[in-house]
């Protein structure tokens, strides 16, 4: 009568799960697998940053010491929560070690993979077209033998405080 079990309800339900998991693990996109694998050195260095402060903010007996069941008892001849404690290395403190392990391997892949090798190519090669492209207006700008030895001395100079800010 209520309509929970027709067919359109377990459509909607359906729906709303798949809804769920995109805002969750995301949409599959098209990515280069370096941009991939350097994107994930940068979210596994970002998750270990964040537990790193979940793992400072514990307390030494909270290291190895802590609550590690607790089950609520409605019924039963005494009701209440039931809570066990034990000697374990906290949940935080695996996470952490667990993401800082992987940190090490995805390192470890884009060494492997030449990415920052890459990357300095990529700035070497806009480097030179910069260059290019500024020797280029410098040309077309008919300038003076007395304005070329200034921009001779004036370009790099402001190139260089890009590169330093940068």
């Amino acid at each position: 009568m209520h309509g929970g079990s027709t067919k359109s309800h377990k459509v909607a339900g359906q729906k709303a799960l798949a809804e769920q998991a995109v805002k969750t693990f995301g949409l599959p996109r098209e990515i280069d697998p370096r941009d991939a694998l350097l994107e994930e050195v940068h979210r596994t260095a970002g998750a270990v940053a964040w537990l790193h402060e979940q793992v400072q903010a514990l307390t030494p007996d909270q290291v190895v010491w802590g609550k590690t069941e607790e089950v609520d008892k409605q019924a039963g001849e005494f009701p209440g929560v039931d809570t066990k404690h034990a000697a374990e290395v906290n949940v935080w403190v695996q996470l952490w070690r667990a993401e800082r392990a992987h940190l090490v391997k995805v390192c470890e892949k884009a060494i492997g993979a030449g990415l920052e090798e890459r990357r300095v190519r990529l700035a070497e090669q806009q480097g030179a077209m910069l260059a290019g492209v500024i020797k280029a207006i410098l040309g077309d700008l008919d300038l003076s033998p007395e304005q070329q030895t200034k921009a001779a001395t004036v370009v790099p100079f402001r190139l260089r405080a890009v590169a330093t800010a940068g």
